[in-house]
């Protein structure tokens, strides 16, 4: 319940209008939140506007009592959330970056930190709690300008046939409290900072920050690895299957076509060159990578075999149903699938533009039998030939499983002339 005071208090609402997104954020009686936001967005150019723009708000604040905010996103009217001014200023962030996406289809984005390297971007795209966030103030520590601690916007140019990353303008989030280890001088400048602050995070105000819209090349990708125990920070590359399955489940462009997605990453995981980072302390990390030899004179990646793909994901068919799975009819790929392979390892994107998936060597096989049409028994049979230890019932099963899943995602349909004999 709203209190007496707020409902009393009502004024008019303001609209923050920021360069790049079509739909403003309303905020309702939330001068606390007006006034939070410039030390987060300090170099993403927006207004505040007291007359409704021509488009609604993609997200509005209202009180909800002493320091408590309600959070309503435009697409989820029914699921509102309640907050401190701090996460209140978070989530608005977070929804920034998918309306980031929405106001520019063409661009694909990236969960990472990304930090200029003399003139070429290094990206950390990573899981939550990696340590991205505090590894990239570090370096920013060290005098490298900081494009994104959180979500990098990637644009890639057909004509010149490059990928570059985009400035997006806002400060960079520390956890808190700071893990151990690290130095009093770096304990000194967070807590002198003058930007907002609650027990869970901080925006660091001072932090170098590339102004919005600033781009730059991406020269290479750092996966991180934060170890709990103590040991020196090492790099060493990556295997591209699993830095292409890393970086799929760090994209988030939810509007784009997953063909458009998988293809894309799949020319990153191709062409710029991969590493993982293993380390414990941030701050020694970061003068490591600073210093290391192979991240010194990184080229501009140069992406070969582009071809240009806007389509945009169908979201009324989430809900499509499949046909159920009949092992008696013969299946073979739908069209329009999108396929990347590494090495016995296979990533598909099914053609709705819905999901992408990721084969085994064994599933990736029996995706290769599928090209021409083919019914459950013919695959169990050539397995148990290509595998005559294994039990026929679990080859039998593991089949049927497989082939279940693939004709639930719309990734192999029955061939035509047997659905007409149905």
């Amino acid at each position: 319940m709203i209190s007496d005071k707020w409902e009393r208090n009502v004024v008019e609402p303001q609209y923050v209008q920021l360069d790049g997104l079509e739909h403003p954020v309303a905020l309702e009686n939330a001068d606390e939140i007006a006034a939070m936001l410039p030390a987060a967005l300090s170099s993403w150019p927006h207004r505040i506007l007291s007359t409704p723009p021509p488009e609604p708000p993609f997200i509005t604040v209202r009180p909800a009592g002493q320091d408590r905010w309600n959070v309503l996103h435009a697409d989820q009217p029914d699921a509102p959330r309640i907050w401190d001014g701090v996460n209140t200023v978070c989530d608005i962030v977070a929804e920034m970056a998918w309306e980031r996406l929405r106001s520019d289809p063409d661009l694909f984005c990236l969960h990472a930190a990304a930090i200029d390297f003399n003139g070429r971007l290094v990206a950390m795209p990573n899981a939550r709690r990696a340590g991205k966030s505090t590894l990239a103030i570090a370096l920013a520590r060290l005098g490298r300008p900081l494009y994104s601690d959180d979500f990098l916007p990637v644009r890639v140019d057909a004509e010149t046939q490059t990928c570059e990353g985009i400035a997006n303008g806002i400060q960079p989030r520390l956890r808190l409290p700071l893990p151990e280890g690290f130095s009093d001088a770096f304990h000194a400048e967070v807590a002198q900072d003058p930007g907002p602050s609650n027990r869970q995070y901080k925006y660091l105000s001072n932090a170098p920050v590339a102004t919005w819209g600033e781009t730059l090349p991406l020269g290479a990708m750092v996966m991180l690895e934060r170890c709990e125990e103590p040991r020196p920070p090492c790099l060493s590359t990556m295997a591209r299957e699993d830095a292409l399955a890393s970086l799929i489940t760090q994209n988030f462009a939810r509007t784009r076509h997953a063909g458009a997605i998988l293809r894309s990453i799949d020319l990153l995981s191709r062409n710029l060159p991969i590493f993982r980072l293993s380390y414990h302390c941030a701050e020694e990390a970061a003068e490591y990578l600073s210093a290391h030899p192979d991240l010194a004179t990184l080229p501009a990646a140069q992406l070969t075999e582009f071809a240009q793909d806007d389509r945009q994901a169908p979201l009324d068919q989430l809900a499509r149903p499949a046909a159920n799975f009949v092992k008696e009819l013969r299946y073979e790929q739908a069209a329009g699938v999108t396929e990347s392979a590494v090495g016995d390892e296979c990533f598909l994107a099914d053609g709705s533009g819905i999901g992408i998936f990721r084969l085994n060597p064994v599933s990736a096989a029996i995706w290769t039998l599928l090209e021409e049409p083919t019914d459950h028994g013919e695959v169990v049979e050539i397995l148990t030939a290509a595998f005559p230890d294994v039990a026929v019932e679990q080859i039998a099963a593991d089949c049927e499983n497989l082939m279940r899943g693939l004709a639930r995602a719309h990734l192999i349909v029955p061939r035509s002339q047997d659905m007409a004999a149905q």
